[in-house]
């Protein structure tokens, strides 16, 4: 039932680990094209990059593949984080978002992931969260 409401927070959280990072290093991740301005871009890269995030979480939900540590999940979200935004900035004619390098991308998966572990605390709450996080019921 929260699933869209979550999506939504994620999108936003991505676009404005986006928009910040591109704020402050500017020299190593790139916002704006010919189409584009920064925020716009940062708003448009961030949808791409959860859709990405969000087709690969539910692959795992549908595997019904199950994490019985903590840091296996931080690194299979931090992974999926750092996949998407490498592939979008594969992409930077269309999305407007660029990075210098993919240690840039792996920086802001890093970024992307406790951010978007702050939504899901913020949309789900501590509750479900104690029980494991990360689930789409």
């Amino acid at each position: 039932m929260y699933n869209h409401v979550l999506y939504l927070s994620y999108w936003a959280a991505n676009s404005i680990v986006l928009y910040l990072s591109g704020l402050f290093f500017s020299a190593n991740v790139v916002l704006g094209n010919f189409r584009f301005n920064p925020i716009e871009s940062s708003i448009y890269a961030g949808f791409w990059a959860t859709v990405l995030f969000w087709s690969m979480w539910d692959y795992i939900h549908v595997r019904d593949i199950k994490f019985d540590k903590m840091s296996g999940k931080f690194l299979v979200f931090w992974a999926f984080n750092f996949i998407s935004y490498w592939l979008v900035a594969r992409f930077a004619h269309i999305t407007g978002f660029g990075v210098s390098s993919f240690w840039w991308a792996l920086l802001l998966g890093l970024f992307a992931y406790f951010a978007q572990r702050l939504m899901w605390i913020v949309v789900v709450g501590r509750k479900a969260n104690a029980s494991g996080g990360y689930a789409l019921e």
